[in-house]
């Protein structure tokens, strides 16, 4: 499929022909709002749609999805704009914006909710809340649910409540040729299946429909910082322990190299380099076993400091991570599944960990519990049988500093190669990682189903600017692996 190249009266003359079908706003360049519109998270993309259409309502996307195709643009759909590659504008292209879509509605009788295409995980967050409810999501309340729910959504409660696509309940979604589409098991089973992980390869999805779920609202949570020294021993004991834990214990680490100033951190400790590891009872806040459980935990190790408490869930444990990776800084991540953590794979990780000058953390999820039980042919998802998920979530603001700290996460990355895990999280495809698609996806088999169903829906590749982009029959397929 060919693409349109504009100059800008050209598009300014497309805008206008779409602004008089929207509903939404329609923006350009040199526009009031246009800069901020192509403003996402990582600041080391700098990409110039030739139209943004900040779509309001489905029959929106569905004017954009016509006009692009019409003539011939490249196209982009954008929810949360949190994906560290930055396509979720369209270089050139026309940027189809969901951030105006962001109504959650509860159904506390069926115990759904309903949520738009252009929803943050914090609007999900705050509506289930009222009702004593979640929705299983991520880990940063700012990500947007559309990114992270397509690509499967690992978080806080995967062991209890499987991944966020696992909660899907339908689907409605624009396809390439501007018809509006509902998937669910018994409407569009194959697309149903793909949008299970296969990520936004398939149409623009204006609302979904989740499976929620009765917590909280206030969640029991233990903190333990330990200083570098003290890591290695306590990791290796987090080790042994973690996976034999039941699902509704979510305990997790991090390498922090700036501790912030959190209310559990004391003053000495704040701005120090400490390994964070973190416990999250996804039961009842009030029970006993809770409180033995996660007292038992944060004192794993010789922990510097160690605390306890009950808040609520959606209003502050989802907002912890928040301040830690803001937007408009330089974002780099490299991540791996891994079954086991053997000291001296430890000892390198802890090594690493405290040769790099950076922002951020190198996390250590925990994995297993429900997501790990749902069947390996169930959905498009692939890679759930690991113990844990290793990430790399680091940045930096200095742009000289690109080649050097990417090498260096590179260099650390590699030297635990002997202990990592097949396959990669489809939503953390690097700029770098375009050879791992088939990996990402679970193998040839499980590329190709998903081939065929994008050949249905997709056939000219409409749908292309996506972070692990499926190519129908016929057209440049991935290297095979």
């Amino acid at each position: 499929m060919s693409e349109a190249v504009l100059d800008q009266k050209s598009a300014a003359v497309l805008a206008s022909e779409l602004g008089r079908s929207l509903s939404g706003e329609v923006l350009v360049a040199g526009e009031p709002g246009y800069d901020d519109a192509r403003t996402i998270w990582n600041a080391m993309v700098d990409t110039k749609p030739v139209v943004i259409a900040r779509c309001a309502t489905t029959e929106d996307v569905v004017a954009s999805v016509n006009l692009a195709r019409r003539h011939g643009l490249q196209v982009s759909v954008r929810c949360g704009g949190h994906g560290v590659t930055g396509k979720a504008l369209a270089d050139g292209g026309l940027t189809i914006d969901l951030t105006h879509m962001r109504g959650v509605q509860i159904n506390p009788n069926n115990n759904t909710a309903t949520v738009g295409g252009g929803s943050l995980l914090g609007d999900v967050d705050t509506a289930t809340a009222r009702h004593g409810m979640i929705v299983p999501a991520g880990i940063v309340s700012e990500t947007g649910v559309g990114g992270l729910a397509l690509g499967g959504g690992i978080g806080w409660f995967s062991r209890k409540h499987a991944l966020t696509c696992d909660n899907f309940l339908s689907l409605k979604l624009v396809t390439a040729s501007g018809e509006v589409v509902t998937a669910s098991e018994s409407q569009h089973p194959d697309l149903f299946w793909a949008l299970h992980g296969g990520g936004g390869n398939f149409g623009a999805v204006t609302a979904f429909e989740f499976k929620a779920h009765k917590f909280g609202p206030e969640m029991r949570i233990g903190v333990a910082l330990h200083h570098p020294e003290d890591a290695v021993k306590a990791l290796a004991e987090y080790a042994k322990i973690y996976p034999e834990l039941p699902d509704h214990v979510g305990w997790h680490a991090a390498l922090k190299q700036s501790m912030p100033g959190l209310p559990f951190v004391p003053e000495p400790l704040r701005g120090k380099r400490l390994l964070l590891m973190i416990v999250m009872y996804l039961a009842d806040s009030r029970e006993e076993e809770g409180e033995k459980l996660v007292e038992r935990l944060i004192a794993v190790g010789k922990p510097a400091a160690k605390a306890m408490t009950v808040m609520p869930f959606g209003t502050r444990v989802q907002k912890l991570l928040d301040p830690e990776f803001p937007n408009g800084n330089r974002y780099y991540t490299k991540e791996a599944h891994i079954n086991e953590l053997p000291e001296e794979a430890l000892e390198i990780l802890v090594s690493r960990w405290g040769e790099m000058n950076m922002s951020g953390e190198i996390e250590i999820i925990g994995l297993g519990g429900a997501m790990a039980r749902v069947s390996p042919d169930a959905t498009a998802f692939a890679n759930r049988h690991h113990n844990w998920w290793l990430n790399f979530a680091l940045h930096w603001d200095d742009a000289e500093l690109d080649a050097s700290n990417i090498a260096q996460i590179r260099a650390a990355h590699e030297a635990l190669k002997p202990w990592l895990g097949t396959g990669v999280y489809a939503n953390m495809l690097n700029f770098d990682e375009a050879d791992r698609l088939i990996e990402a996806y679970g193998g040839q088999e499980r590329y190709d189903r998903l081939a065929r169903v994008k050949t249905q829906y997709d056939p000219d590749n409409f749908f292309r600017s996506n972070n692990a982009a499926i190519a129908p029959i016929g057209a440049a397929a991935p290297h095979k692996q």
